[in-house]
Protein backbone atom coordinates (compact mmCIF):
# COMPACT_ATOMS: atom_id res chain seq x y z
CA UNK A 1 0.00 0.00 0.00
CA UNK A 2 1.20 3.54 -1.15
CA UNK A 3 -1.60 5.79 0.11
CA UNK A 4 -2.90 6.49 3.41
CA UNK A 5 -6.33 8.37 2.60
CA UNK A 6 -7.32 9.59 5.94
CA UNK A 7 -11.36 10.39 6.15
CA UNK A 8 -12.24 11.35 9.68
CA UNK A 9 -15.82 11.64 9.42
CA UNK A 10 -17.34 8.47 7.83
CA UNK A 11 -20.63 8.05 6.51
CA UNK A 12 -23.01 6.06 5.42
CA UNK A 13 -23.86 7.36 1.95
CA UNK A 14 -27.05 6.55 0.30
CA UNK A 15 -27.78 7.91 -3.16
CA UNK A 16 -31.69 8.15 -5.04
CA UNK A 17 -32.60 8.49 -8.58
CA UNK A 18 -35.89 10.46 -9.25
CA UNK A 19 -37.10 11.74 -12.38
CA UNK A 20 -37.35 15.62 -11.11
CA UNK A 21 -37.50 16.85 -6.67
CA UNK A 22 -40.05 19.30 -5.93
CA UNK A 23 -41.06 20.45 -2.79
CA UNK A 24 -43.74 19.14 -0.81
CA UNK A 25 -43.85 15.53 -2.04
CA UNK A 26 -43.31 12.16 -0.76
CA UNK A 27 -41.10 10.12 -2.57
CA UNK A 28 -40.70 6.43 -2.46
CA UNK A 29 -37.87 4.91 -3.97
CA UNK A 30 -37.96 1.33 -4.82
CA UNK A 31 -34.02 1.22 -5.16
CA UNK A 32 -31.04 3.16 -2.99
CA UNK A 33 -27.48 2.54 -3.71
CA UNK A 34 -25.96 2.50 0.16
CA UNK A 35 -22.15 2.97 0.60
CA UNK A 36 -19.61 3.79 2.81
CA UNK A 37 -18.64 7.08 2.27
CA UNK A 38 -17.06 10.23 2.56
CA UNK A 39 -14.50 12.32 0.36
CA UNK A 40 -11.87 9.94 1.23
CA UNK A 41 -13.54 6.68 0.91
CA UNK A 42 -14.65 7.90 -2.38
CA UNK A 43 -10.89 8.89 -3.34
CA UNK A 44 -9.99 5.04 -1.96
CA UNK A 45 -12.43 3.77 -4.22
CA UNK A 46 -11.53 4.74 -7.56
CA UNK A 47 -7.75 4.19 -6.81
CA UNK A 48 -8.73 0.37 -6.18
CA UNK A 49 -10.63 0.38 -9.01
CA UNK A 50 -7.41 1.94 -10.78
CA UNK A 51 -5.38 -1.20 -9.17
CA UNK A 52 -3.52 0.36 -6.08
CA UNK A 53 -4.43 -0.47 -2.61
CA UNK A 54 -4.72 2.21 -0.21
CA UNK A 55 -6.10 2.14 3.18
CA UNK A 56 -8.62 4.78 4.56
CA UNK A 57 -8.38 6.02 8.08
CA UNK A 58 -11.15 7.51 10.11
CA UNK A 59 -13.57 7.29 13.18
CA UNK A 60 -16.70 5.45 13.42
CA UNK A 61 -19.87 4.90 16.18
CA UNK A 62 -22.61 3.21 16.62
CA UNK A 63 -24.76 1.09 14.54
CA UNK A 64 -24.02 2.90 11.85
CA UNK A 65 -20.36 2.68 12.65
CA UNK A 66 -20.33 -1.24 12.66
CA UNK A 67 -22.21 -1.00 9.22
CA UNK A 68 -19.43 1.06 7.75
CA UNK A 69 -16.81 -1.21 9.21
CA UNK A 70 -18.38 -4.35 7.60
CA UNK A 71 -19.67 -2.46 4.25
CA UNK A 72 -15.58 -1.33 3.62
CA UNK A 73 -14.58 -4.60 4.35
CA UNK A 74 -17.06 -6.21 1.35
CA UNK A 75 -15.78 -4.15 -1.28
CA UNK A 76 -12.17 -4.62 -0.51
CA UNK A 77 -11.04 -1.43 1.11
CA UNK A 78 -8.82 -1.86 3.90
CA UNK A 79 -9.33 0.43 6.98
CA UNK A 80 -8.09 1.84 10.00
CA UNK A 81 -10.87 2.61 12.08
CA UNK A 82 -10.85 4.09 15.89
CA UNK A 83 -14.51 3.42 17.24
CA UNK A 84 -16.22 5.06 19.79
CA UNK A 85 -19.62 5.49 21.93
CA UNK A 86 -20.87 8.91 21.09
CA UNK A 87 -23.43 8.37 18.89
CA UNK A 88 -23.98 7.28 15.45
CA UNK A 89 -21.71 7.54 12.59
CA UNK A 90 -23.54 10.12 10.32
CA UNK A 91 -26.25 9.40 7.09
CA UNK A 92 -25.44 11.56 3.66
CA UNK A 93 -28.63 11.40 1.18
CA UNK A 94 -28.02 12.25 -2.42
CA UNK A 95 -31.16 12.51 -4.64
CA UNK A 96 -30.14 12.84 -7.93
CA UNK A 97 -32.80 13.98 -10.70
CA UNK A 98 -32.27 12.56 -14.90
CA UNK A 99 -31.08 16.02 -15.76
CA UNK A 100 -27.94 14.80 -13.27
CA UNK A 101 -28.72 17.51 -10.30
CA UNK A 102 -27.92 16.40 -7.14
CA UNK A 103 -29.73 17.43 -4.21
CA UNK A 104 -27.65 16.35 -0.89
CA UNK A 105 -28.78 16.04 2.85
CA UNK A 106 -25.64 15.33 4.98
CA UNK A 107 -25.63 14.92 8.61
CA UNK A 108 -22.63 16.64 10.08
CA UNK A 109 -21.72 13.16 12.29
CA UNK A 110 -21.48 13.02 16.80
CA UNK A 111 -18.55 14.28 18.64
CA UNK A 112 -15.39 12.41 18.69
CA UNK A 113 -14.40 12.22 22.71
CA UNK A 114 -10.74 13.25 23.09
CA UNK A 115 -9.38 9.93 23.81
CA UNK A 116 -10.58 8.43 20.60
CA UNK A 117 -8.29 11.21 19.53
CA UNK A 118 -4.93 10.67 20.77
CA UNK A 119 -5.77 7.14 20.41
CA UNK A 120 -5.99 8.10 16.58
CA UNK A 121 -2.94 10.36 16.30
CA UNK A 122 -0.62 7.50 18.01
CA UNK A 123 -1.91 4.87 15.61
CA UNK A 124 -1.34 7.19 12.50
CA UNK A 125 2.26 8.05 14.17
CA UNK A 126 2.94 4.58 14.01
CA UNK A 127 2.43 3.35 10.79
CA UNK A 128 2.69 6.67 8.31
CA UNK A 129 6.25 5.64 7.98
CA UNK A 130 4.78 2.66 5.41
CA UNK A 131 2.89 4.94 3.15
CA UNK A 132 4.27 7.64 0.19
CA UNK A 133 1.31 10.03 0.14
CA UNK A 134 -0.87 10.76 2.73
CA UNK A 135 -3.97 12.54 1.82
CA UNK A 136 -6.79 14.43 4.08
CA UNK A 137 -10.08 14.37 2.87
CA UNK A 138 -13.18 15.56 3.73
CA UNK A 139 -15.67 17.12 6.40
CA UNK A 140 -14.47 18.07 9.65
CA UNK A 141 -15.18 15.36 12.69
CA UNK A 142 -17.44 17.59 15.76
CA UNK A 143 -15.03 18.16 18.57
CA UNK A 144 -11.74 17.75 17.03
CA UNK A 145 -9.19 20.11 19.27
CA UNK A 146 -7.67 22.79 17.41
CA UNK A 147 -4.33 21.22 16.61
CA UNK A 148 -4.98 17.75 15.46
CA UNK A 149 -4.61 18.38 11.56
CA UNK A 150 -1.44 20.09 12.45
CA UNK A 151 -0.76 17.09 14.46
CA UNK A 152 -1.41 14.64 11.44
CA UNK A 153 0.53 16.56 8.79
CA UNK A 154 3.59 16.62 10.63
CA UNK A 155 3.25 13.18 11.79
CA UNK A 156 3.13 12.45 7.83
CA UNK A 157 5.71 15.04 6.89
CA UNK A 158 8.39 13.30 9.50
CA UNK A 159 8.14 10.10 8.07
CA UNK A 160 8.50 11.13 4.52
CA UNK A 161 4.81 11.18 3.51
CA UNK A 162 3.74 13.89 0.71
CA UNK A 163 0.85 14.98 2.36
CA UNK A 164 -2.18 16.16 0.51
CA UNK A 165 -5.27 18.34 1.31
CA UNK A 166 -9.00 17.91 0.10
CA UNK A 167 -10.63 19.99 3.42
CA UNK A 168 -12.09 23.27 4.11
CA UNK A 169 -12.54 25.74 6.67
CA UNK A 170 -9.75 25.60 9.90
CA UNK A 171 -9.08 22.47 8.76
CA UNK A 172 -7.56 23.40 6.05
CA UNK A 173 -6.07 26.72 7.11
CA UNK A 174 -4.07 24.50 9.88
CA UNK A 175 -2.84 21.65 7.11
CA UNK A 176 -1.47 24.22 5.51
CA UNK A 177 0.03 26.43 7.89
CA UNK A 178 1.93 22.93 9.20
CA UNK A 179 3.37 21.97 5.79
CA UNK A 180 1.24 20.62 3.81
CA UNK A 181 2.99 19.64 0.44
CA UNK A 182 -0.38 19.86 -1.55
CA UNK A 183 -4.02 20.99 -1.66
CA UNK A 184 -6.70 19.82 -3.99
CA UNK A 185 -9.81 22.06 -3.30
CA UNK A 186 -12.96 23.85 -4.63
CA UNK A 187 -13.54 27.31 -5.85
CA UNK A 188 -15.56 28.18 -3.15
CA UNK A 189 -12.98 26.67 -0.78
CA UNK A 190 -10.46 28.87 -2.58
CA UNK A 191 -12.23 32.29 -2.24
CA UNK A 192 -13.15 31.53 1.57
CA UNK A 193 -9.42 30.46 2.12
CA UNK A 194 -7.42 33.34 -0.24
CA UNK A 195 -10.51 35.96 0.63
CA UNK A 196 -9.99 36.66 -3.50
CA UNK A 197 -12.19 36.00 -6.15
CA UNK A 198 -11.48 32.85 -7.95
CA UNK A 199 -9.18 33.55 -10.95
CA UNK A 200 -5.77 32.14 -12.39
CA UNK A 201 -3.99 35.29 -11.37
CA UNK A 202 -6.01 35.66 -7.21
CA UNK A 203 -4.50 31.61 -7.52
CA UNK A 204 -0.95 32.32 -8.71
CA UNK A 205 -0.92 34.93 -6.46
CA UNK A 206 -1.83 32.87 -3.45
CA UNK A 207 0.21 29.88 -4.36
CA UNK A 208 3.48 32.22 -4.55
CA UNK A 209 2.68 33.49 -1.10
CA UNK A 210 1.59 30.12 0.42
CA UNK A 211 4.96 28.31 -0.93
CA UNK A 212 7.33 31.20 0.49
CA UNK A 213 5.49 30.87 3.99
CA UNK A 214 4.31 27.71 3.99
CA UNK A 215 6.35 25.26 1.70
CA UNK A 216 2.90 24.40 -0.42
CA UNK A 217 4.12 22.54 -3.28
CA UNK A 218 1.13 22.64 -5.41
CA UNK A 219 -2.25 24.00 -5.52
CA UNK A 220 -5.32 22.83 -7.77
CA UNK A 221 -8.46 24.48 -7.36
CA UNK A 222 -11.42 22.70 -9.26
CA UNK A 223 -14.50 24.24 -10.97
CA UNK A 224 -17.43 21.67 -11.50
CA UNK A 225 -17.39 21.46 -15.26
CA UNK A 226 -15.77 24.06 -15.63
CA UNK A 227 -12.09 24.80 -16.58
CA UNK A 228 -9.56 24.06 -13.09
CA UNK A 229 -6.19 25.92 -12.12
CA UNK A 230 -3.05 24.20 -11.18
CA UNK A 231 -0.67 25.77 -10.33
CA UNK A 232 3.04 24.51 -9.01
CA UNK A 233 6.99 24.83 -9.12
CA UNK A 234 6.37 23.62 -13.18
CA UNK A 235 4.16 26.40 -13.67
CA UNK A 236 0.57 27.52 -13.91
CA UNK A 237 -1.89 25.18 -15.36
CA UNK A 238 -5.63 25.48 -17.27
CA UNK A 239 -7.19 22.17 -17.36
CA UNK A 240 -10.15 22.10 -19.55
CA UNK A 241 -12.49 18.92 -19.11
CA UNK A 242 -13.83 16.89 -21.67
CA UNK A 243 -17.40 17.26 -22.64
CA UNK A 244 -19.73 14.43 -21.48
CA UNK A 245 -22.58 13.73 -23.99
CA UNK A 246 -24.64 12.30 -20.68
CA UNK A 247 -24.06 12.86 -16.76
CA UNK A 248 -25.61 10.51 -14.55
CA UNK A 249 -24.46 12.15 -11.78
CA UNK A 250 -21.55 15.02 -10.48
CA UNK A 251 -21.41 13.61 -6.89
CA UNK A 252 -17.62 12.38 -6.13
CA UNK A 253 -16.51 13.41 -9.08
CA UNK A 254 -13.81 15.87 -7.05
CA UNK A 255 -13.19 12.73 -4.68
CA UNK A 256 -11.88 10.88 -7.87
CA UNK A 257 -9.69 13.98 -9.35
CA UNK A 258 -8.21 13.54 -6.00
CA UNK A 259 -7.68 9.97 -6.60
CA UNK A 260 -6.50 10.59 -10.13
CA UNK A 261 -3.58 12.99 -9.03
CA UNK A 262 -2.37 10.34 -6.11
CA UNK A 263 -2.53 7.64 -8.79
CA UNK A 264 -0.41 10.17 -10.92
CA UNK A 265 1.59 10.60 -8.37
CA UNK A 266 2.38 7.55 -7.53
CA UNK A 267 2.75 6.62 -11.17
CA UNK A 268 5.75 9.22 -11.54
CA UNK A 269 3.67 10.67 -14.28
CA UNK A 270 4.95 14.42 -15.19
CA UNK A 271 2.38 17.41 -13.80
CA UNK A 272 0.59 17.21 -17.14
CA UNK A 273 -0.24 13.44 -17.43
CA UNK A 274 -1.01 13.57 -13.84
CA UNK A 275 -2.97 16.43 -14.75
CA UNK A 276 -5.18 14.83 -17.20
CA UNK A 277 -5.46 11.43 -15.60
CA UNK A 278 -7.29 13.49 -12.83
CA UNK A 279 -9.45 15.14 -14.98
CA UNK A 280 -9.95 11.50 -16.63
CA UNK A 281 -10.71 10.13 -13.35
CA UNK A 282 -13.59 12.70 -12.92
CA UNK A 283 -15.20 12.30 -16.15
CA UNK A 284 -15.60 8.71 -15.47
CA UNK A 285 -17.53 9.15 -12.26
CA UNK A 286 -19.56 11.64 -13.68
CA UNK A 287 -21.29 8.53 -15.73
CA UNK A 288 -21.73 6.35 -12.57
CA UNK A 289 -24.51 7.13 -9.96
CA UNK A 290 -22.23 6.17 -7.17
CA UNK A 291 -19.59 8.62 -5.89
CA UNK A 292 -15.69 7.37 -6.09
CA UNK A 293 -17.57 4.93 -9.40
CA UNK A 294 -14.70 4.82 -12.45
CA UNK A 295 -14.25 2.81 -15.17
CA UNK A 296 -10.73 2.66 -16.46
CA UNK A 297 -11.12 2.88 -20.13
CA UNK A 298 -13.14 5.36 -19.46
CA UNK A 299 -10.43 6.95 -17.41
CA UNK A 300 -7.90 6.21 -20.21
CA UNK A 301 -10.16 7.52 -22.80
CA UNK A 302 -11.45 11.06 -21.10
CA UNK A 303 -7.62 11.69 -20.19
CA UNK A 304 -6.74 11.52 -23.13
CA UNK A 305 -9.17 14.29 -24.37
CA UNK A 306 -8.91 16.69 -21.66
CA UNK A 307 -6.97 19.69 -22.37
CA UNK A 308 -4.17 20.89 -19.99
CA UNK A 309 -2.45 24.12 -21.09
CA UNK A 310 0.60 25.96 -19.56
CA UNK A 311 -0.59 29.38 -19.27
Amino acid sequence: MKALIVNLNLAVDKTVLTERLEKGRIYRFSETLTAPGGKGVNAVRALLTWGLRPKVAGFISGLNGLWIERALKAEGLDAFLVRHKNGESRVCLSVVDRAGLSTDFNEEGPVVPIRAQKHFLRRLAAMAGGFEVMAVCGRVSAGLKKGFYEKMVRVGKARGCFTVFDAGGWALKEGLAAGADAVKINRYEFEELSGRGFSASGLAAFFEKSAAKHGLKTLIVTDRANSAFAISRFGLWRIIPPKLTRLASPVGAGDSFMAGFIAGFLNGFDFKKTLKLAAGFAASDCLSLGAGVINRGQVLAFAEKAKVDKL
